[in-house]
């Protein structure tokens, strides 16, 4: 079951119009997509991405990743961004595509729904892997999205009676496990955490495709 774009229309709750596809992506098209999440080790895992080297890349910041990323970015989702600090992040992007789920999302700009009905289970990571491969990326890398019980980047500056001081991102390991099962796995890899245990780190060859090239002219030989 695929997701699809609707506009988001400011103050109504309901589905606005489908959007193309191919008009939410930046030019040139790039076959690489970075998501940035909230896990504790961010910064580290960019610093890790970046000294590969990858070639060049568009990038996706999740939630609150959004007030640190070190470059221009292309994509900003927000799970809950209906919720008044996911508004106030959204007012705060300009020159990206800021997609969510949640409808009454006044501030974004597209809405993806399951077959145009609505409806979501998991984080905001899975949401964001769903719409890069439906952007048509075919590399996707996570970075800051562990998805174990080391906390967020901000954790350390919350108040002890925060909700996200202490969550533990294991709880949603499940439908991570899911995805890794599934056909999209291949084209996920992750910097780090239980997310690199399911789908594997990423390196310099898997980004160019240089493997799958080289199997895709040894098979050619193999006919000749």
């Amino acid at each position: 079951m695929g997701i699809m774009p609707s506009r988001v229309l400011d103050g109504e709750i309901g589905v606005g119009p489908p959007v193309e596809v191919k008009t939410l992506r930046t030019k040139p098209e790039r076959d690489v997509l970075l998501i940035m999440g909230d896990g504790r080790g961010l910064f580290d895992d960019l610093d890790a991405f970046l000294k590969l080297p990858p070639p060049p890349f568009d990038t996706m910041c999740i939630n609150y990743s959004v007030t640190v990323c070190p470059w221009k970015f292309e994509h900003f989702v927000a799970g809950d961004s209906h919720m008044p600090d996911m508004q106030a992040l959204a007012k705060q992007v300009n020159g990206a595509v800021k997609h969510c789920w949640n409808p009454g999302s006044t501030g974004f700009d597209i809405r993806w729904l399951r077959n145009m009905q609505g409806g979501w289970n998991g984080t905001t990571g899975n949401l964001a892997i769903q719409i890069g491969i439906a952007l048509d990326y075919i590399k996707i890398v996570l970075a800051g999205c562990p998805m174990d019980q080391s906390g967020n980047w901000y954790s350390d500056s919350l108040s002890n009676n925060d909700v996200k001081k202490d969550k533990n991102h294991e709880n949603h390991l499940w439908k991570w496990t899911e995805i890794s099962l599934r056909p999209k796995a291949h084209f996920i890899r992750s910097m780090s955490g239980n997310t690199a245990d399911l789908f594997g780190m990423p390196d310099r060859d898997w980004l160019l495709n240089i493997r799958h090239k080289a199997q895709e002219r040894e098979t050619e030989n193999d006919r000749k």
